[in-house]
Parts: structure tokens; C-alpha cells; sequence
């Protein structure tokens, strides 16, 4: 009897053996830092508040970034490199965003970028409306980032 259960013991071990050392076609990367993209990549964390009175109220967007090389922002005042969009009418408020990394340098960057668009305004004078806004934003190659659509806000008079 002693020898069958050392037999078992045995079978059961050869055969967890066998389940855990099955290999899946899977790519393994045994970089702890995997390649990030030089397009820059945007999610849209936050808005606030998402109701604001028209002519008075600031709606203030949340913005993280990543971007593989670190060209985010522009030296010139001028250069406006972040696209907030209305999306009733489709009209665009343009942002400077200074450089994010010393000019010249080819980093790994990420952060947080708060937008503050002022005073938004009904379309029609009867009643609120409603919108989303859509955010992009271009570094110096020329490369655009995803584009990130906000929850809905209302405008009220």
C-alpha cells in the first residue's frame, strides 16, 4: 500500500510538472522599459465642472501625456500645438504648450497638461445645450496624438 501512494505522489507531480512547463506562442520581452512611441499619446482624465453657465464659467481639462522622445511644446509663443474642439460646430480653440523637455534632448516624457477653456456660450438663446469637446495635440516633428473625446457638458444661460 506504501508503494501505491508514492506511485500516485509521483504521477501527480510528473503531471504538474508537465501542465506548468507548456510554453504559449506569446513574444516575451525582458525589457523592463518596452519602447515608447514618439507619437504622442494623450488620455483625457478629467472635466470640470460639466455644467457651467454660458459667458461666466471656465471648463478646466485634465491631460496626461507620453511621448517616446520627448518633443512636446514649442519655444515659440505662437507655435499652437494643442486643438480643443467644440464639437456642435466643429470651432477649435488652439493652445501654446511650452516645450515639456529641454530642446534637443530625445527622452521618455509624461506628465499632466491642464487646459482651461473660458466662457463658453449657447448657440441658441432658448434653453442649455450639450457638447463634447475632442483634444489633440502635435509635437515639433509634426506627429498628431490620438485624439480623446470628453464626457458631455451643459451650458446654461
Amino acid at each position: 500500500m506504501k508503494n501505491h501512494s508514492f506511485i500516485y505522489i509521483v504521477l501527480f507531480a510528473a503531471f504538474l510538472l508537465a501542465a506548468t512547463s507548456c510554453k504559449r506562442n506569446e513574444p516575451v520581452s525582458n525589457d523592463p522599459n518596452p519602447p515608447v512611441s514618439d507619437t504622442p499619446m494623450i488620455t483625457l482624465d478629467k472635466v470640470a465642472p460639466t455644467t457651467v453657465v454660458q459667458f461666466q464659467d471656465s471648463i478646466v481639462f485634465t491631460i496626461s501625456y507620453l511621448d517616446g522622445d520627448g518633443d512636446l511644446g514649442f519655444d515659440n509663443a505662437d507655435s499652437l500645438s494643442l486643438y480643443l474642439t467644440d464639437n456642435r460646430v466643429g470651432l477649435t480653440e488652439k493652445y501654446h504648450i511650452p516645450p515639456l523637455a529641454p530642446l534637443g534632448t530625445n527622452i521618455v516624457i509624461s506628465g499632466e497638461l491642464l487646459v482651461v477653456l473660458d466662457h463658453t456660450a449657447l448657440l441658441d438663446t432658448l434653453g442649455n445645450e450639450t457638447t463634447t469637446y475632442t483634444i489633440k495635440i502635435k509635437d515639433r516633428a509634426g506627429n498628431w496624438s490620438n485624439e480623446v473625446e470628453s464626457q458631455t457638458v451643459t451650458i446654461k444661460q
